[in-house]
């Protein structure tokens, strides 16, 4: 059996999205809802995995309400597009995973875009499945903090 088959689902096993483990939360989320970072995520059509302590993850596409993405960084230094991810079950609680711009983001907002469904992406991450890059850019995490839709999916 391969690995990605004896992926632990998300939502029942992970402790930083259950709010019991504080090491995937990321910092200076403020007072807005906290930010489970997921590291190593991939896209396949079963949802976004991920590695936490070694152990491999699954966040199914039906435990995701909405996503959103942006360019973070300079334009005239790195930038990555960063793709908010609103869980169903806990709409006060967001993921957070990056890609490079480009065909790599392209690629990872396109199945963001299938697995979720395309209404419930902001127009941003809807660019970003089409071209790479998204519509809305801030030049650092704060700014997209402050920016970035808590509840649904507006226009942003």
């Amino acid at each position: 059996m391969d690995e990605l088959a004896e992926a632990k689902v998300a939502l029942e096993e992970d402790r930083a999205l259950l709010g019991g483990d504080l090491s995937g939360i990321a910092p200076g989320s403020g007072g807005r809802s906290p930010v489970v970072l997921l590291p190593e995520a991939q896209a396949d059509e079963r949802g976004i995995t991920y590695r936490r302590s070694g152990r491999l993850y699954l966040l199914p596409w039906s435990r995701i309400g909405a996503a959103h993405a942006a360019e973070v960084g300079e334009p005239e230094g790195v930038q990555t597009v960063v793709f908010d991810l609103v869980l169903a079950a806990r709409p006060r609680r967001r993921c957070r995973l990056d890609a490079e711009p480009g065909a790599p983001a392209r690629d990872l907002g396109q199945a963001i875009a299938h697995g979720v469904g395309r209404a419930r992406c902001t127009a941003s991450l809807r660019a970003v499945a089409l071209e790479g890059y998204a519509t809305r850019s801030y030049p650092d995490v704060q700014s997209f903090e402050d920016d970035s839709p808590v509840d649904g999916v507006p226009s942003a």
